[in-house]
C-alpha cells in the first residue's frame, strides 16, 4: 500500500515537473497553480481594503504582490516601481477585474518592467468600460433577476428561489470568475477587441431581461385597489371602469414612472421617495381614490 502511494506521488511530481518544463519552454514564468492562487487572492481579498482614497487600489496590489516579487524580486528598484504603479487608484466591478488581472499578468510576464506604464494605462482605460458591462450583468442578474425570483417564490412559501439565487452566486465564484481570468491571461490586451461585440450583445440582452423582470414584478407584486369616484354626478369605477380599459395595471406603471422621474431629481434620496409614496397614498385614500 505504501509503495503504491509513493508511486502515485512520484507520478504526480513528474507531471508537475513536466508541466513546469513545458511552461518554461513557452516562456511562461507562472505555473497553473500560481495563476489559480492569484485569481483566488482577488476573489477573497480584493475589496478588503476598499477606501475612498484609492478604492480597490490597495486590494489589487495585495492580490498581485506575489507575482511582482517573482518577476522583479532580483531587482529592488524594478520591484519598487511596479509596487508604486499598482498601488494607484483603481475601481472596477470585482468580477471583471479577473479579466484585467489576467491581462496584466500576461503582459508583464512577457515584457517585464518595460511594460509597467502600458499596464497602468490599460487598467485605467479598461476599468470604466468593463465596469459598465459588469455592473449591468451582475447587478441586474444578482439583484433584479434572481432576487425577484427569490422574493416571488418566497411570498408563495417556497425556498427554491433563494436556493437558485445561491447557486448563481456559487457559479459566479467558482466558474465565471476563473473563466474571465483565463480569458484575460490567454488573450492579453487583445481580449477587448476580440470579444467586444459579444460583450455588447450579452450586456444588451441582460438589460432587456432586467427590464422584463422589473415590469413583471411591478404588475404582479404591487397592488393598488382603486375606488369609485363621482364624475359629473355619475359614479366611475377607476379600476375596471377606466384604467383597465386603457391598459391593465396602468396605475402601477404610472407610479413607477413617477418614482423614476423623482429619483433623478437633485438631492432626492430613497428615504424621501418612501415618504413621498406614503404621503401620496394617504392623500389618495382620503379622497377615496385608493381603498383597502
Amino acid at each position: 500500500m505504501t509503495s503504491r502511494l509513493d508511486e502515485a506521488r512520484d507520478i504526480e511530481s513528474s507531471a508537475e515537473e513536466g508541466t513546469a518544463l513545458t511552461e518554461a519552454a513557452e516562456g511562461k514564468k507562472f505555473t497553473k497553480r500560481e495563476l489559480n492562487r492569484l485569481s483566488w487572492r482577488w476573489a477573497l481579498m480584493g475589496q478588503l481594503s476598499l477606501n475612498y482614497s484609492k478604492m480597490q487600489g490597495s486590494g489589487y496590489l495585495a492580490t498581485i504582490i506575489p507575482a511582482l516579487k517573482k518577476l522583479y524580486g532580483d531587482c529592488p528598484d524594478d520591484l519598487k516601481r511596479a509596487v508604486n504603479a499598482h498601488s494607484q487608484f483603481y475601481n472596477c466591478t470585482p468580477h471583471m477585474t479577473h479579466m484585467i488581472l489576467g491581462m496584466d499578468l500576461a503582459i508583464e510576464e512577457q515584457e517585464g518592467i518595460d511594460s509597467i506604464d502600458t499596464v497602468a494605462s490599460l487598467k485605467t482605460s479598461l476599468m470604466g468600460p468593463l465596469s459598465g458591462i459588469g455592473d449591468t450583468i451582475f447587478a441586474i442578474m444578482n439583484s433584479v433577476v434572481f432576487g425577484s425570483i427569490a422574493a416571488t417564490m418566497a411570498a408563495e412559501g417556497s425556498f427554491v428561489g433563494v436556493a437558485i439565487w445561491e447557486i448563481w452566486y456559487l457559479f459566479v465564484l467558482f466558474f465565471l470568475r476563473p473563466f474571465f481570468f483565463k480569458i484575460g491571461y490567454k488573450s492579453g490586451a487583445k481580449v477587448v477587441s476580440e470579444y467586444s461585440e459579444q460583450l455588447k450583445a450579452v450586456t444588451k440582452a441582460i438589460s432587456v431581461l432586467g427590464l422584463i423582470v422589473v415590469g413583471s414584478m411591478l404588475a404582479s407584486m404591487v397592488t393598488m385597489n382603486l375606488g369609485t369616484v363621482a364624475i359629473f354626478g355619475q359614479p366611475l369605477e377607476l379600476g375596471a371602469g377606466f384604467f383597465d380599459k386603457i391598459m391593465p395595471k396602468l396605475p402601477q406603471a404610472l407610479l413607477a414612472m413617477l418614482m423614476l422621474w423623482l429619483a433623478g431629481r437633485k438631492k432626492m434620496t430613497t428615504t424621501k421617495l418612501i415618504l413621498i409614496v406614503v404621503l401620496f397614498c394617504i392623500a389618495l385614500s382620503a379622497c377615496g381614490v385608493l381603498v383597502p
